[in-house]
């Protein structure tokens, strides 16, 4: 086996991000030694077939890829062959379904009305206009400032709670910029994706493939930490796990939200991929029914077995899974204060990807910006 030190770049995690950055990398000639923790590749993307139902299971949660941009699709595209899947989603509240992101099929179900597009956008901008604030100084009053109170507590208020295990009322307006209603039947849930869909040979095989390269060697079950002791000072580092984990949280613990998962094997089906719970009393936020994913494969979907998961929010523990970051001004301040931390540590590592940026990208993100910093790489 190669000793660490041989290698040009050090790439710690293997999930979407450190495999492009590996991959580019490569591709430029550098040996590469990718390091994973887990017994797997691919991150929170991993996927695995399901032997007795064929299912593609996606091990975290759905996974749905879809961007705006050529550059990325066209890059992605070369290690994996997509189909043709449209995400759309309801929202189960008080036992009754309804499409989400708010479209005219949603006001309507909810008022018992059938108004027209027109009717639906001033209806809604009036029911906002009940509520008198001019200047929300929560997520609650904003939601309710944007919407109205009947909307904002059947979609967003319980869901959101839920979420993030605190009163709305705790939350920062911020979070909520705005919330994307629609004054049509389009249901789409990412509506302004130019290209969106589900890799038929699922993402873990999509990852491989970005890692087949003779100049990258990858270990799993391997944390950094293992390794550290033999990198020399002035080897190269990419590292895309939790920078306060890495430093033994010298400075605290950078907030985050943490997922518990609950699979089984069902004949009870969706007849969708999700849905979202949005009443108060269902502890979960998502159900997931993985088949309708393969939508290439018409005998997986049309099967009677089901292989669903149910996702619970959960607090997030020092040492535990990190799903969603807490961006505050005051995490942003720890934050960057371990960055500077990690450079007097590690003067040649570079933090990046989900957990090394501390930020919640969606996959297609992560990409770009692991292409863009590949460039800058010699």
């Amino acid at each position: 086996m190669k000793a660490v030190k041989d290698f040009d770049y050090i790439v710690a995690g293997a999930g979407i991000f450190g495999a492009i950055v590996a991959q580019q990398l490569a591709q430029k000639g550098h040996s590469i030694l990718v390091v994973e923790k887990r017994d797997h590749i691919a991150g929170n993307i991993y996927s695995y077939t399901d032997k007795e139902t064929g299912i593609e299971v996606h091990k975290y949660g759905s996974h749905i890829f879809h961007t705006e941009s050529d550059e990325v699709w066209d890059y992605i595209t070369k290690y994996a062959d997509f189909n043709d899947y449209v995400h759309t989603v309801n929202t189960r509240y008080e036992g009754k379904l309804y499409p989400m992101p708010i479209n005219l099929d949603t006001v309507n179900l909810l008022y018992g009305t059938d108004m027209g597009a027109e009717e639906v956008e001033k209806f809604v901008a009036n029911e906002a206009a009940k509520e008198k604030i001019e200047n929300p100084k929560n997520f609650d009053e904003k939601g309710r400032s944007l919407v109205g109170s009947k909307l904002y507590e059947a979609f967003l208020k319980n869901y959101t709670e839920k979420q993030w295990n605190t009163s709305a009322k705790n939350l920062s307006a911020e979070i909520l910029k705005r919330i994307p209603v629609r004054y049509s039947h389009d249901n789409r849930y990412f509506m302004t994706a130019k290209h969106q869909g589900i890799p038929k040979d699922g993402y873990t095989k999509m990852v491989a493939n970005i890692l087949d390269n003779d100049k990258i060697e990858v270990r799993t079950g391997v944390d950094f930490k293992d390794i550290a002791s033999k990198i020399p000072a002035d080897k190269k580092i990419i590292y895309c796990g939790q920078v306060d984990q890495l430093l033994d949280y010298e400075l605290g613990v950078l907030p985050y939200r943490s997922l518990r998962f609950e699979e089984e094997k069902s004949t009870n089906s969706l007849g969708e991929a999700v849905i979202n719970e949005a009443s108060a009393d269902v502890p979960y936020t998502r159900t997931h029914d993985y088949k309708y994913y393969q939508i290439h494969q018409p005998e997986i979907v049309n099967q009677k077995m089901s292989y669903l998961c149910r996702e619970y929010p959960a607090d997030f523990k020092k040492g535990g899974e990190a799903y969603y970051p807490v961006n505050n001004e005051e995490s942003e301040a720890l934050y960057q204060k371990y960055v500077e931390l990690a450079k007097e540590k590690y003067p040649n590592m570079v933090l990046g990807g989900r957990l090394g940026a501390f930020r919640y990208w969606d996959m297609d993100v992560a990409i770009k910006n692991a292409l863009d910093l590949a460039k800058t790489l010699d």
